[in-house]
């Protein structure tokens, strides 16, 4: 019961104790204001360097997010490996029939086919120009992660009919349109006419570029596109989106066995199939993203430990100066563990009021940051509520820290002797 009414005394105390602190830091704050300059420059150095690497975190899933992010693209390469008593060194050649009987592979949710020209004559009312045309089929409207700004993505249907139609990305249409809507308008494709269905929204920098940005290409249906790129069962890269990131491992295999079997090279031969998977790609990048973020943090959380050692100098000097106030009060009945509580409210209070400050400051550092006009490919820090948490769970660590050899010479302070002293 002893202990449960000291707790209950000391949690009363902490009123009265932060209102002593707040007075004494408004009376003595010339003498505090380096130590909180201190304070205020490692809180804003922690807010500005954990938004940093937040930033290019959030940076590096928006790039990877607006292309798709689970993806895997497959092209032909080179047989290696004798198989069934055919020689190596064999072309795999991938075509039309590779993607119906790669459509029974059960753990891909979706898979598609593309065929790209890289310089496609391209002719609208305002402009002619060689232009990157990627045909493909309608599932990688979702696979590529296409958002439509205006108009549609094509469908399957669009697809088996071989319709004319075209999507266009945001660069695309602005460049061969200017002003004028193009929905509807007619785009020359090869001298073949193509009516313009939808436009996507603007996508700009990305990860993953196969041969230009989304923004810069125009899309037709696969059908449509093999018949006017020629030959007719022609497709340059199959793609494959497994149903669930897990079965990434088991669906390369069966890519490997079904295609294996039908251009007769052994399944075990890497290098007659190059898969290329956004999963494998990412994972390094990611993990070195983490690795930036936890260091810029431990950065900042160093130059606040390193400003939480000028405060615990100056508690300790301020004990010094006040040896006789604290004897007075042992005097007239406070015990050590009322000067100890004290002293590390006195202390957290300078460290959270020079924390906030700095957190302030760093917030508006990084809204700065935000608000000028870098460039696309260079991430912008973010503010999150795990940096402010972040930010505060380490000023209460460094004020506690840096408050405990304070309250323990405080504890210590003899009533009688310190009463004598001049």
């Amino acid at each position: 019961m002893s202990g449960e009414g000291d707790l209950s005394r000391r949690l009363r105390l902490l009123r009265p104790l932060g209102e002593d602190a707040f007075a004494a830091l408004r009376d003595r704050w010339t003498d505090q204001a380096l130590t909180l300059a201190g304070i205020v420059w490692g809180a804003a150095a922690v807010v500005l360097l954990v938004s940093l690497g937040t930033g290019f975190y959030a940076f590096l899933d928006f790039s990877v997010d607006k292309t798709g992010d689970r993806w895997s693209m497959v092209s032909g390469q080179y047989t290696t490996h004798e198989s069934g008593g055919v020689r190596p060194g064999r072309p795999v050649v991938l075509d039309d029939r590779d993607l119906e009987i790669s459509r029974s592979i059960g753990t891909a949710r979706a898979v598609g086919a593309t065929l790209t020209e890289l310089f496609a004559r391209v002719e609208s009312p305002l402009l002619t120009r060689g232009t990157v045309v990627s045909a493909g089929t309608a599932s990688m409207g979702a696979i590529q992660g296409h958002r439509i700004a205006r108009g549609r993505w094509y469908e399957e249907a669009d697809d088996r009919a071989g319709r004319r139609v075209a999507v266009l990305g945001a660069a695309v249409a602005a460049l061969f349109f200017g002003d004028d809507d193009p929905l509807g308008a007619t785009l020359q494709i090869e001298g073949t006419p193509f009516e313009v269905i939808g436009v996507l929204e603007r996508k700009g920098i990305q990860f993953f570029i196969n041969n230009d940005l989304h923004d810069n290409t125009v899309w037709i249906p696969f059908r449509a596109g093999q018949r006017l790129f020629g030959p007719s069962d022609r497709l340059d890269r199959l793609y494959f989106e497994p149903a669930r990131r897990t079965d990434e491992a088991r669906m390369h295999r069966q890519i490997r066995e079904v295609l294996g079997a039908a251009h007769h090279f052994d399944p075990s031969d890497r290098e007659a199939l190059f898969i290329e998977s956004v999963p494998d790609r990412v994972e390094p990048i990611r993990n070195v993203t983490v690795g930036l973020h936890v260091l810029l943090g431990f950065v900042g959380t160093v130059t606040l430990a390193m400003a939480g050692v000028g405060v615990a100098n100056l508690m300790i000097a301020l004990v010094n100066a006040r040896r006789r106030e604290l004897a007075m009060r042992r005097a007239c009945g406070a015990r050590r563990g009322d000067l100890t509580l004290q002293l590390l409210v006195e202390t957290l209070l300078i460290v959270l009021v020079g924390g906030g400050l700095g957190a302030l400051a760093g917030v508006a550092i990084v809204a700065g940051i935000a608000w000028l006009p870098l460039p696309a490919e260079l991430p912008k820090p973010a503010v999150s509520p795990a940096v402010v948490l972040t930010t505060f769970t380490v000023l209460v660590g460094t004020g506690l820290a840096a408050g405990v050899a304070p309250a323990r010479l405080a504890a210590r302070v003899d009533p009688a002797a310190a009463l004598r002293e001049p």
